[in-house]
């Protein structure tokens, strides 16, 4: 596979590759803009009506832009220039968010109106994160691909996890339009930085040229995920990993807050999804250094390990201060397993087929998460929150073994270090 470079932006061989700094940057504000609206969303919905099922159609409308048009985010992404697809997704996340802010200032927002802003939003959010995908690997050599996806997975957990949610709060305070005004500002900004990022095109040198010509092969993403045993495998452990974290994050507010078992108060539960976020940023900063020292295969196990601990420890025990150290690991074998799966892919597939590969194995993980979360809700009626906890540890430990006896350690470092 060749490997595209920045046009006009030879790499560097400091630290923080000038275009990969650049990238950073505006996916930074990018992400606190996006940690910005999806708080906000929700309280807007509320201000209209309290049906839950109305309110609950706005974030049907933001998540629904992945199954309807994921795949064909892909395909975007691998036809045109990246660098302009991301700058085009700012001028419509900006054109978005402005719209809402005039629409509040007057006091003319309805709730069709937020529903069309949630689905633009969302269908901004699947161009975004493939084409985010898809340029990381021009911008830095291909040996520090690990190092690179770690940064934009920490800066992405900060951003959303950490910086959004108080800020939000804070604007909100003051008022619904200052909100949406200061995330249009912050699309701004961040699309100022990308235009200083030269224009990427998929490589044309990798066998795969003639294909985004031809037409936008909507499926080629699956077709190669398909016949690569090495991505097939990973994406279907993922997504039966991401049942489990589905199940968790649908059931663990009942269970954690009182009267559930760990009895916590409402701020007590926000510092146990804290822990995993924290967990988060340190799986996200050491990944490359810990698979260096332990070895890929070893490295990646530590996301089945930290699944089985998640879901595990709250059918076994209720003393929070265990809880929350079994979040941290889960937080950080998870963050782990995102750089480093992310770092196999872009190894692993053509320059060509970047995008829609991305979008293929995005469909399949994020596909799962309302099947954990409803069949997780239904099993915790009958049999109880605890025993569908415990059966998640069982079945993380089977695909841990799965993992360990399908996956051989050359097959996940293929081409690491090539240039």
């Amino acid at each position: 596979m060749a490997e595209t470079t920045v046009q006009g932006a030879p790499r560097s061989v400091g630290r923080w590759p000038g275009g990969f700094a650049r990238l950073w940057t505006a996916n930074g504000f990018s992400n606190l803009g996006d940690g910005l609206y999806q708080v906000a969303l929700p309280l807007l919905a509320l201000e209209l009506t309290r049906s839950p099922s109305l309110v609950s159609g706005v974030t049907l409308m933001l998540t629904l832009a992945w199954p309807v048009f994921g795949l064909h985010a892909g395909s975007i992404v691998d036809r045109f220039d990246r660098r302009n697809v991301l700058l085009g997704v700012g001028v419509l996340r900006m054109a978005t968010l402005a719209a809402l802010t005039v629409a509040l200032a007057t006091g003319t927002l309805t709730l069709p109106m937020l529903y069309l802003a949630a689905l633009a939003l969302g269908v901004g959010e699947t161009l975004a994160d493939t084409g985010l995908v898809a340029l990381v690997p021009s911008t830095v050599e291909r040996d520090r691909l690990d190092w690179a996806n770690g940064r934009i997975t920490a800066g992405q957990t900060v951003t959303n996890m950490f910086l959004g949610p108080p800020l939000a709060g804070g604007l909100l305070a003051i008022g619904s339009a200052v909100l949406t005004g200061v995330a249009t500002g912050l699309y701004a900004v961040a699309a100022g930085v990308l235009a200083t990022l030269g224009g990427t095109r998929a490589s044309s040198a990798d066998g795969h040229a003639d294909e985004p010509r031809s037409g936008w092969g909507v499926t080629a993403g699956f077709r190669f995920l398909w016949s690569n045993h090495t991505i097939r495998k990973l994406t279907f452990l993922t997504a039966g990993l991401n049942v489990w974290w589905a199940t968790w994050y649908a059931l663990f507010a009942l269970h954690a807050v009182a009267p559930g078992p760990l009895g916590l108060e409402p701020p007590a539960y926000g510092a146990m999804l804290v822990a995993l976020a924290i967990g988060g940023i340190g799986g996200s900063l050491v990944a490359g250094s810990v698979s260096r020292r332990l070895g890929m295969k070893a490295t990646l196990a530590l996301d089945f390990v930290g699944t089985a601990v998640l879901v595990g420890l709250p059918a076994i025990t209720t003393n929070p201060w265990l809880v929350a150290a079994g979040n941290v690991v889960a937080g950080a074998g998870s963050a782990m397993w995102i750089v480093l799966v992310g770092s196999i892919r872009q190894r692993l597939t053509p320059d060509a087929l970047l995008g829609r590969l991305y979008s293929a194995s995005r469909l399949i993980g994020v596909g799962v998460l309302p099947i954990g979360a409803g069949l997780g809700g239904i099993a915790a009626e009958v049999v109880g929150i605890e025993a569908v906890f415990g059966v998640g540890a069982l079945v993380s430990v089977i695909l841990l073994v799965a993992f360990v006896v399908t996956i051989r350690e050359a097959q996940l470092t293929a081409g690491a270090g090539q240039r």
